[in-house]
């Protein structure tokens, strides 16, 4: 469902906000991009056929409110906070990590947007 370069675009969104101790920024990168390898799956499992081919095409798109959210990004985000396989990251952590990653999903959903 998500092309590698898209799976590194939200790892690097992610490792931005992240800061694991002992771990170097590249050792970071390779963990988060190894849990986001099950992506694919839990959205599969989460969005419609339209909502999945919003992600990567600027001409389709989902509507949003005027805060920019939708009534999905609760229900993914949930769905990644059970699903996404994030190790030993605390509760805070992950949830965190959800956020990012549902907000960079919906953000690339709109109209004219891409990730």
């Amino acid at each position: 469902m998500l092309s590698q370069q898209q799976i590194s675009s939200i790892a690097d969104k992610i490792n931005a906000s992240v800061d694991l101790p002992f771990l170097g920024e590249e050792m970071e990168k390779t963990l988060i991009t190894s849990a986001l390898g099950s992506l694919g799956p839990i959205l599969a499992g989460v969005l419609s056929q339209n909502q999945a081919a919003a992600i990567s095409d600027p001409n389709k798109g989902i509507e949003l409110d005027a805060k920019g959210k939708t009534s999905l990004q609760n229900d993914l985000m949930g769905q990644l906070m059970q699903k996404l396989p994030l190790g030993s990251l605390n509760q805070a952590l992950g949830g965190g990590i959800s956020k990012i990653i549902t907000d960079t999903l919906i953000g690339a959903m709109a109209k004219g947007s891409k990730l």
